[in-house]
């Protein structure tokens, strides 16, 4: 448990535009055997609001299907999938039928499990599907149904495929020459080549980080290159591996037809930059470049492809825009997270030196009108082995589903932002905005995740903890063992 005096602190000196409300709970959803691995996941229904709770222990499956206004409609009881289907990757829904997909660590094998909610019924199946010289690249769900994302081994070849009814695969094929670049000896570099670790030159791991733009992101996530975004129905990658442009690629998931965009950064009419990135939000282009001796910031709109906004400092400026001092921690990127892990700077030559020197990032989210930004650069930190998030093994991510892979991220996006501050140095400055992204002067104002973080400090060692987003709204599900009930929570 944290310390009384921060959670005095947040009572006491902010101003919350949320709250939490219990939407349900289940008598006898777990043993009571408290060091029996517990684990509990969410499948939203897209279209009818309703949901289905998935509670696993001792490799059973417990699935309750709730309605719109979580009421309990139906149960089964199954078997989990065989051992090497590790990692969730999504869900198809249709009619009462909901069908988890499932791969293995390497994603080159494929399972689903069924659950039949109209005839009381559950089945694993293991499909005959299989990546051939392609990579697994994401998942995304649109209209309840699983959209799979790979790229052909050495090309621009980008394949989605769906599923029907008999989970036969239909593929789509997109090409993202468009997106290929040109090497030193004046070589095309795939896109396939670009989606690699860059940072690597001999992996072969796709690196390319999902977004969920709903919650705030911290800069561990949004410092990543390669990005993808999921907008209604509208899928778009962004690429900042070059320092002078973004380049944006916009695929309709009804038609399947692709848009490309590329943007200029600052460094394209302004020498001296070393990093550069970007970010996505509210139909806005973020784009920010710095080096030790200066920075920029800018805001472009989507729509109208024109500059909103520019600010500018070199090393000898004091920061104008900023409502915050220049933070440095060793984990957390948001103003409740710091706690005791956060050393204050005064020198802007100090903060462009620490962040140019890292992966560079915007993260942006809005509290009511007031748009949120936050510019800074995280480095990763050596633990040793294997990232594992601070909140122990009970925290909803080390059962059938695996751990904090690329697999679970694309699963749940909402859980993993949630959870990934625990494991980084950053450097940073919060910023406030309005609507014409003039700079406002005040105090950062605490976040969905703040609420979060406050909630779960009241909470006496909760097991299964599942934090998701369902109709726009995050919850938060967990197993309180005293009462030996399932407990959910819907902030609002």
């Amino acid at each position: 448990m944290k310390n009384i005096c921060y959670i005095l602190t947040f009572l006491f000196s902010s101003t919350s535009f949320f709250s939490q409300e219990k939407v349900f709970e289940l008598d006898g959803a777990f043993s009571s055997n408290k060091y029996s691995q517990k684990d509990s996941y969410a499948i939203p229904n897209q279209l009818t609001g309703e949901l289905m709770l998935l509670m696993e222990e001792k490799e059973i499956f417990n699935a309750n299907l709730l309605d719109s206004e979580y009421k309990i409609k139906d149960k089964i009881v199954a078997k989990v999938l065989p051992s090497k289907y590790q990692y969730i990757l999504g869900y198809n829904v249709t009619d009462k039928n909901y069908s988890l997909f499932f791969s293995n660590t390497k994603s080159t094998k494929f399972g689903v499990q069924i659950f039949d909610f109209k005839n009381n019924t559950s089945k694993p199946i293991e499909l005959d599907f299989k990546l051939k010289k392609e990579k697994y690249v994401e998942s995304i769900n649109y209209k309840n149904k699983i959209h799979l994302i790979t790229i052909t081994k050495n090309s621009s070849d980008l394949n989605i495929y769906t599923f029907d009814e008999e989970f036969n695969p239909q593929k789509e094929v997109i090409s993202l020459k468009r997106l290929e670049l040109t090497n030193h000896n004046s070589k095309l570099i795939s896109t396939y080549k670009v989606l690699l670790n860059t940072k690597d030159p001999l992996s072969t791991f796709i690196d390319i980080t999902k977004i969920e733009t709903q919650n705030p992101n911290v800069i561990e996530t949004t410092s990543k290159e390669n990005k993808l975004y999921q907008f209604d129905n509208q899928i778009v990658f962004s690429f900042d591996y070059n320092y002078r442009e973004t380049k944006l690629c916009n695929i309709n998931l009804d038609t399947f037809e692709p848009i490309f965009k590329t943007y200029n950064k600052p460094g394209k009419s302004e020498e001296g930059y070393k990093k550069s990135n970007s970010y996505i939000f509210d139909n806005k282009l973020f784009q920010i470049a710095s080096s030790s001796q200066k920075m920029k910031f800018s805001i472009l709109d989507l729509n109208t492809e024109k500059v909103i906004k520019e600010y500018a400092i070199t090393k000898e400026d004091s920061i104008t825009f900023k409502n915050s001092p220049i933070l440095q921690e060793g984990g957390g990127m948001f103003p409740a997270f710091t706690q005791n892990r956060v050393r204050e700077m005064e020198k802007t030559a100090k903060y462009l030196r620490k962040i140019s020197s890292a992966d560079l990032g915007i993260s942006v989210y809005k509290t009511g009108k007031v748009y949120n930004v936050i510019l800074g650069g995280t480095k990763e930190t050596q633990s040793g082995g294997t990232f594992t998030p601070s909140f122990g093994p009970s925290f909803g991510i080390s059962g059938t589903m695996g751990d904090f892979s690329t697999a679970w991220v694309s699963f749940n996006p909402t859980f993993y932002g949630y959870s990934n501050y625990s494991n980084t140095k950053s450097t940073y400055i919060n910023c406030r905005f309005d609507k014409n992204f003039e700079h406002l002067k005040g105090t950062i104002q605490k976040n969905i995740y703040d609420m979060v973080d406050y909630f779960e400090e009241t909470l006496d060692d909760p097991l299964a903890i599942n934090i998701f987003l369902h109709q726009n709204k995050i919850h938060y599900g967990y197993y309180d063992i005293d009462d030996s009930q399932y407990k959910l929570f819907k902030f609002k």
